[in-house]
């Protein structure tokens, strides 16, 4: 194979990884991650990229919690939706990588 030809492949493979790479990411980025806020106090919703889109409480349960409890509870599903969702990202971009 000339050498011109191995170039033509190479540069055809990492074209190909590129851009299913950059499908994998675009998918993980439209994905919806949703979580419970503990004492069911509702749901907090983030995007495939990590970022707040919702945050709903469940106002029948609101009364029977402080606000701390409750700003607590809301930070600790936050946190959990945006770790979920860098979880996501990261097996996007190990399952595109060449083995």
């Amino acid at each position: 194979m000339s050498r011109r030809r191995r170039l033509e492949n190479l540069v055809s493979e990492i074209e190909e990884r590129d851009a299913a790479l950059t499908t994998a990411l675009a998918n993980a980025r439209e994905q919806a991650i949703e979580v419970d806020i503990p004492g069911e106090l509702g749901v907090v919703e983030v995007s495939g990229a990590g970022q707040l889109q919702r945050i709903e409480i469940d106002l029948e349960n609101l009364p029977y919690t402080t606000a701390q409890a409750l700003s607590e509870s809301l930070l600790e599903a936050i946190v959990a939706a945006e770790e979920h969702a860098q979880a996501l990202r990261q097996q996007a971009l190990t399952a595109s990588r060449p083995r």
